[in-house]
C-alpha cells in the first residue's frame, strides 16, 4: 500500500518557500494533499500552484477557513463566527460564503472544512460555543446547508464537522477525549439532524470528531477510530463521500500512538488522515498495512475531480460584507441605561490589547477604565457600583485554551450585580452563567466592526 496517498500534512504558510524542497518532497511521496496554517496569499497562491504542478493527481489543499480566509492568511477576509452569522438574513449569508469560497479558491485551497455542524447545546462548552450556528438543530441544519450550496457554486468542496455532534461536551478534544453520555435517540433528535442534512445537501467529506459516543461505539473509543461509526455514516445516512480524521496532533487521540491511531481509522473506514506529527515516519509505520481498495480508489476519486490550478479570478478582498455582518449581529438584552461618564472594567484571556476599537470610541466619555489580563487580584469593593459601571469580556474560542480563564469567572461572578452593562466578545452563555444582572450585550468576536458597533450602542441607546 501507498500509505502517503491517505495523508493531509500540515503546510505553513509563513515557512513555505523556506521548506517548499520538505513539501515537494511530500508530494513525490504521494501524499493526498495538505492542510493550510498562515501565510500570505499572493506567495501562498504560487506555492501551492508549484506543488500542484509535480503532483500527479491534484492535491486537496484543505483549510480551517470557517470564519473565511483571513483565519489563517493574511490578505483575506476575516468572517465573524457562525453564531453571529446566523443572525443575518439568508441573502446577506449566501454572499458571504459565496465571498469565503471565491477568496479560498484564489489563494489555491480546494476545501474548507466548514460548516461546523454541532448543536451547541452545552452553555459551558469551551471549544464549540462561538463556532456553531447555534443550539437548535434544525437551525444548523439550515444554515450548515447553506454554507454546502454556496461553496458548491463555486467549486469548493465542504466539510462537515465533528461527527456525531461535540455541541454537548463540557471538554476541548484538542486537550483530551470528551464523552458524549446521549442515547442513540437523543443524538438522531438533535445532533444527528445537521449531518443527515448536509449528506443531502451533497457534502464532500465529514470529520468523526475525537469523540467516545457509547451510543455509536460501545467501547468508548474516540469515533475517529471506530468502524461503527463509519458504518452509521456509510449505512445509516447514505454517506459516500471522504471520510477524514480531525487532526492526529490532537489530545483526544492521547491514548494512542500516532502510527497506531492511524492504523485503526483506516482499519475502520476512515479515507483521509489529517495533521499528522510527522508525516514522514507515519509513511514508513504503515507501509506493510492491509488498506481496503474501496479506499484507495475513493482518495483517487475525489482528487481527480478537484481543481488543480489556483482561481484565475482575483476576488475583491472587500471587508464590507463582514463588516456590516459585524455590526448587525451585536445583540442587546435588557435596556442600555443613560450613560454620562461610564467607567469601563476590561477582562481579557486573549490577546494583550483587545479592546482598542472599544476604549477609543468610548474615549471621550469615560470616567475611567481599568485593563485586567491576568490573575490579578482587584478588590471590586472599592469600585462604586451602579449603572455607569460597564464591563467587557474579551474572552474568544481558542483550541487548547480550554474556555474562559478562571479568573475571568471569578471576576465576573464577583461584578454580576455592581455594573449597569455587561458585554461579551465571545460567547453569549457567559454571562448567562455569571449572573449578570445588567443590560447585556453579545457582540460574538473582538473584531474592529464589532466593537465600533458596541461602542455606539453605549453612547446613543441610553438617550
Amino acid at each position: 500500500m501507498h500509505a502517503a496517498r491517505f495523508l493531509v500534512p500540515r503546510l505553513e504558510g509563513d515557512h513555505i518557500e523556506d521548506r517548499f524542497e520538505d513539501y515537494l518532497r511530500l508530494v513525490r511521496r504521494g501524499v493526498a494533499g495538505f492542510i493550510v496554517f498562515g501565510g500570505e496569499v499572493q506567495h501562498l497562491r504560487e506555492a501551492i500552484a508549484r506543488l500542484q504542478a509535480e503532483a500527479p493527481l491534484p492535491l486537496i489543499v484543505a483549510s480551517d477557513l470557517e470564519q473565511g480566509l483571513g483565519q489563517q492568511v493574511r490578505g483575506g477576509t476575516l468572517f465573524p463566527p457562525a453564531m453571529a452569522l446566523a443572525r443575518a438574513k439568508e441573502g446577506l449569508l449566501r454572499a458571504a460564503f459565496e465571498q469565503m469560497a471565491r477568496e479560498a479558491a484564489y489563494a489555491g485551497i480546494n476545501t474548507i472544512l466548514a460548516p461546523v455542524l454541532d448543536v451547541n447545546t452545552n452553555p459551558r462548552n469551551p471549544i464549540i460555543a462561538t463556532r456553531a450556528f447555534g443550539s437548535d438543530p434544525r437551525e444548523v441544519a439550515r444554515l450548515g446547508r447553506l454554507m454546502i450550496e454556496s461553496f458548491k457554486a463555486v467549486g469548493i468542496r465542504s466539510c462537515g464537522k465533528h461527527f456525531p455532534g461535540h455541541g454537548s461536551t463540557g471538554l476541548d478534544s484538542h486537550i483530551t477525549l470528551p464523552s458524549v453520555q446521549k442515547s442513540l435517540s437523543e443524538l438522531e433528535s438533535c445532533d444527528l439532524i445537521p449531518f443527515r442534512e448536509a449528506v443531502r445537501a451533497g457534502v464532500d467529506l465529514v470529520m468523526p470528531g475525537h469523540l467516545g459516543v457509547p451510543a455509536i461505539e460501545p467501547s468508548g473509543a474516540p469515533c475517529t477510530l471506530s468502524q461503527r461509526a463509519v458504518d452509521y455514516l456509510r449505512k445509516s445516512m447514505g454517506f459516500s463521500g471522504l471520510i477524514v480524521t480531525d487532526a492526529l496532533n490532537m489530545g483526544g487521540l492521547g491514548g494512542y500512538g500516532e502510527g497506531e491511531a492511524a492504523l485503526l481509522a483506516l482499519r475502520a473506514g476512515v479515507d483521509v488522515l489529517l495533521h499528522p506529527r510527522d508525516p514522514e515516519a507515519l509513511i514508513h509505520s504503515l507501509a506493510e498495512a492491509a488498506i481496503s481498495p474501496t479506499q484507495q480508489d475513493r482518495v483517487v476519486r475525489f482528487r481527480r475531480d478537484l481543481p488543480r490550478a489556483p482561481s484565475a479570478e482575483r476576488p475583491s478582498f472587500d471587508p464590507a460584507l463582514s463588516e456590516r455582518l459585524a455590526r448587525e449581529a451585536v445583540r442587546v438584552e435588557g435596556s442600555v441605561p443613560a450613560l454620562r461618564k461610564p467607567f469601563l472594567i476590561i477582562l481579557s484571556d486573549d490577546d494583550e490589547d483587545p479592546a482598542r476599537e472599544l476604549v477609543s470610541g468610548l474615549s471621550g466619555s469615560l470616567s475611567g477604565y481599568l485593563a485586567l489580563r491576568g490573575r490579578e487580584g482587584i478588590d471590586f469593593n472599592r469600585l462604586d457600583p451602579g449603572k455607569e459601571t460597564v464591563v467587557a469580556v474579551f474572552s474568544p474560542v481558542r483550541a487548547w485554551k480550554g474556555g474562559p480563564a478562571p479568573w475571568v469567572r471569578t471576576c465576573l461572578a464577583a461584578l454580576a450585580d455592581r455594573a449597569g452593562v455587561f458585554i461579551s466578545f465571545g460567547s453569549p452563555s457567559l454571562l448567562e452563567q455569571a449572573g449578570a444582572s445588567g443590560c447585556r450585550i453579545h457582540a460574538y468576536w473582538p473584531s474592529p466592526a464589532a466593537q465600533q458597533e458596541v461602542a455606539r450602542l453605549l453612547l446613543t441607546r441610553g438617550d
